[in-house]
């Protein structure tokens, strides 16, 4: 039901929209009824509203619509000539659609108002009948005007005090001055008594009014609120650079903390304070405001499996669970056509016939599952078959006839590294060339995709039971959590994304703690051998001896390993720069950042140290 309530929504904002550009249509086409240009428009909006009221099944409100489509009709090809009169009929006809949107707003149905002489005038009119003013009977859509000054809305002092006669207004209680109202009375001949216009002064509020009594107030302010009123649309160019100004704003702050907290100014302190909290509010409001559900990408899906398993004469079922999963729109582009080729992937390769599927005790129409979720300050994306699966045996023996591997290193591989090989450029297990897939091409670009964005990608799989492939991706790339450690005085940061846990050690516990195995260095953690890369080596730096050694947790992809850096300073929000193209090549780094003091910090890249060092990444 929330699908079908946020349908709704989006129908209601759309066509408020609509019914305000009528309005102006309408009148304009009165002042020019031979522009077709505007009559088009005219016919394009009602007919829109009729075929969603109908598809959503607002029977009156389709009704009503029709017989003004078929009006505009008979308008767009010459059989009738638009006069006033028809304009007045065609006007109450986007008043009756908008008294109808606001019911089904408030009540979430059409109510219970007729439109029957509408609709028979209407009919009249296309008929070639002279339209006739609308009726005013109980029941039609026309309401009678309410009364400026109704009592219920008055306050008690002024309603006992105004009592309006003949001789005009009464005075006010002397005690009353400061809720005096002004009056002003206009007399109108055919009128039996005057008609007043009443304007309170609000008097000076005595105190504040409490939190309670605060909150009741605003309720019917926003009861009163509509659909239409509480949604605009905006540029995506604009939220791109609102959130570049948020950028520079959090660079702009960070160098304000860093600055207070050198001097010892209690007044600098307490407006640096309440800069963090401010700039901090605006970014996150700025942040959710490019958010989408991936309901949006995945919702194009069902019609690519549909299309693609009847081309292979397959029975694939599609299930999508967490469609409400928030995503950077950025991300979401960016994920798109990696996420389509891998749903591609595997019916195609993953999930057999349906003869196969019975010959293997399996149900025959497959089972393919989507499933997004939050986790560790990530989304997961999970791409789930009951298909065949993959054998690392196989991918070994074509590895080694596609001579990219020898017999001896495919042999080494772990099953798990032997079912990532279909990762590598070239690879690929088709036996023939469609155009679905096995050109060589794809997994490996999905893979360069993914990790280009600070995402991660994993295969796992169990021969004859299925595949899951599983990508984790950054909530947004822009402005992100970060470790700033040092080697050699130099500052990096490392995206928390990536951070597990610190360890401290100082030469003692080094010497017992630190080992060599076949000549790498590990660190024995709780019992579990943890693999160590220092910085400086991979940086080409001097060896130094240390008094004290900090190693930093790392994850990467399903590996964890022990980063050892000279120091490490402190936690803070960077806002992430691309890398520029002098050093767009350089493998160790996802992108740079601008300290609070105004130098740059290069971002490290966890994956991709890993990769550099050999490590394997498996889980």
């Amino acid at each position: 039901m929330d699908g079908l309530d946020e349908i709704i929504g989006e129908f209601l904002v759309e066509s408020h929209e609509n019914l305000d550009q009528l309005d102006s249509d309408l009148v304009a086409l009165e002042q020019d009824p031979g522009s077709t240009a505007l009559l088009a428009s005219v016919f394009r909006t009602i007919h829109t509203i009729k075929g969603t009221s109908g598809f959503l099944a607002f029977s009156v409100l389709e009704s009503v619509t029709h017989v003004g489509e078929s009006l505009l009709a008979r308008l767009r090809d010459g059989d009738l000539t638009l006069t006033p009169d028809l304009t007045s009929l065609l006007l109450e006809v986007v008043d009756a659609v908008r008294a109808l949107l606001t019911d089904i707003e408030a009540t979430g149905a059409e109510g219970d108002r007729s439109y029957d002489d509408l609709v028979a005038r209407l009919t009249a009119a296309l008929e070639g009948e002279q339209p006739v003013a609308a009726a005013t009977t109980a029941g039609a859509p026309v309401e009678a005007e309410t009364p400026a000054e109704t009592p219920a809305e008055l306050p008690a002092a002024v309603e006992a005090a105004i009592e309006v006669g003949p001789d005009g207004p009464a005075e006010l209680p002397a005690e009353d001055d400061d809720l005096a109202p002004t009056l002003e009375v206009v007399t109108e001949e055919a009128a039996a008594a005057p008609v007043v216009t009443l304007a309170v002064a609000a008097p000076e509020p005595a105190a504040a009014p409490a939190a309670e009594e605060r909150a009741d107030v605003a309720e019917p302010t926003e009861a009163r609120r509509s659909v239409a009123d509480s949604t605009i649309r905006v540029d995506v160019t604009l939220l791109d650079s609102l959130m570049n100004l948020v950028g520079e704003l959090v660079l702009t702050r960070n160098q304000m903390l860093q600055n207070a907290a050198a001097r010892e100014d209690v007044d600098l302190a307490r407006t640096t304070h309440r800069l963090n909290l401010v700039a901090g509010e605006l970014q996150e409001g700025v942040m959710r405001t490019r958010l989408q559900q991936i309901d949006t990408l995945w919702s194009k899906l069902p019609r690519v499996v549909r299309d693609l398993s009847m081309q292979l004469g397959k029975n694939v079922q599609l299930e999508m669970v967490g469609r409400e999963t928030e995503l950077d729109k950025t991300i979401l582009e960016a994920v798109r056509d990696p996420l389509t080729h891998l749903v591609r992937n595997s019916i195609d390769h993953g999930i057999e016939s349906a003869a196969d599927r019975v010959a293997a005790g399996k149900p025959a129409e497959g089972t393919l599952t989507l499933r997004a979720f939050h986790e560790g300050g990530q989304v997961t994306i999970e791409i789930t078959d009951d298909g065949a699966g993959i054998h690392p045996a196989r991918l070994r023996e074509k590895v080694v006839s596609k001579g990219l591997m020898t017999r001896e290193a495919a042999d080494r591989l772990t099953d798990h590294e032997a079912t990532s090989l279909i990762f590598m450029p070239g690879f690929s297990t088709a036996s023939a060339l469609t155009n679905v897939s096995g050109r060589g091409v794809g997994m490996d670009v999905v893979k360069t995709n993914i990790e280009r964005i600070g995402g991660s990608i994993d295969l796992s799989s169990d021969p004859g039971r299925g595949t899951t492939v599983r990508i984790r991706i950054p909530l947004t790339l822009a402005i992100i959590p970060a470790l700033v450690v040092t080697a050699a005085q130099n500052r990096f940061a490392i995206p928390q994304v990536n951070l597990l846990e610190l360890v401290r050690l100082d030469a003692a516990q080094a010497a017992a703690a630190i080992e060599n195995v076949h000549g790498a260095p590990v660190y024995r953690l709780r019992g579990r051998l943890l693999p160590l890369v220092d910085l400086r080596e991979q940086l080409d730096l001097d060896a130094v001896e240390r008094e004290t050694t900090y190693v930093v947790v790392l994850q990467a992809d399903n590996q964890q390993y022990g980063l050892v850096v000279d120091d490490i300073l402190d936690t803070e929000e960077i806002v992430v720069k691309p890398l520029g193209n002098q050093l767009r090549h350089l493998p160790l780094y996802a992108g740079a950042t601008i300290m609070g003091d105004g130098a740059v910090a290069l971002i490290l890249d966890a994956t991709a140290i890993a990769r550099k060092v050999g490590m394997a990444l498996e889980s």
